[in-house]
């Protein structure tokens, strides 16, 4: 239950954090964007905090590796296939 409650929080403020860059798009005066921009922010970071202290340190660390760009082009297999040299000596 309390997986699926920061799972959803952090995708909450990934849609807050989103929708506060189509703002001034919605919006036309300058007093009104700078609030609802304000708010989405700080919304957003509530909600993304909120989020991980709920999830823990151990899926904190899991979804940090998988934003880690050296793990990027790392394969999950832990045994490295031996490679063969297919060029044949003086035959």
């Amino acid at each position: 239950m309390s997986k699926k409650l920061g799972i959803s929080s952090l995708i909450l403020s990934a849609i807050a954090l989103i929708s506060a860059l189509t703002i001034p798009f919605i919006v036309h005066t300058g007093g009104d964007m700078a609030k609802w921009i304000a708010g989405l922010l700080i919304f957003s970071e509530v909600t993304f905090w909120t989020g991980g202290i709920v999830l823990g340190k151990e899926v904190a660390k899991k979804y940090r590796s998988y934003l880690n760009p050296k793990n990027w082009k790392r394969k999950n297999d832990p045994v490295q296939p031996v490679q063969v040299s297919t060029k044949q000596d003086d035959v």
